[in-house]
């Protein structure tokens, strides 16, 4: 996808003022790992069979654009990369993430992108700090399936399905 593209597509996203099945807002990067990790699972096992965006630099209350550059936990892709090698997921598969730096309203955000898969549902089979192994979290709406819970059976069971497809 070019940036031109991706820009229209987060733009369009931003001014919807809501969070959705495949978008997530964040004001900033903060450093608890687990939080993060939890964020990468959820949008990787979205049910909307599409690439999901967590996008750093909009406050997810009000919308307003206030960009990362300023912000001392930013990572960048390889960093994001390294973080998710050496969590024991399922069968060894990872989600594929890919970050990007736009430019809006003056200020930088940053769209880590997660990759759609057919490889769902993602999960760990070693627990890391808060996220459990074995549960399997989604993306319902604009919620993530709780860091203490595992998903649904009907979400679990989608996910399954995708694999088939």
């Amino acid at each position: 996808m070019k940036n031109t593209n991706l820009q229209f597509e987060i733009e369009m996203l931003i001014y919807s003022e809501k969070e959705g099945d495949y978008w997530d807002f964040k004001r900033e990067y903060n450093d608890n790992k687990s939080d993060l990790l939890h964020d990468i699972i959820c949008m990787a096992n979205n049910r909307a069979d599409r690439d999901a965006y967590i996008i750093y630099g909009v406050e997810d209350e009000t919308y307003k654009i206030i960009g990362v550059e300023n912000n001392p936990n930013r990572k960048n892709q390889q960093k994001i990369i390294d973080f998710l090698k050496d969590k024991e997921f399922a069968g060894g598969v990872r989600p594929q993430v890919e970050l990007r730096t736009l430019r809006i309203n003056n200020h930088e955000v940053d769209v880590l992108i997660i990759k759609n898969s057919k490889d769902t549902p993602y999960y760990l089979t070693k627990r890391f700090d808060k996220v459990a192994a074995y549960n399997i979290y989604t993306r319902v709406v604009d919620t993530n399936t709780p860091i203490d819970k595992s998903a649904d059976i009907n979400h679990v069971e989608y996910l399954w399905k995708i694999v088939s497809c």
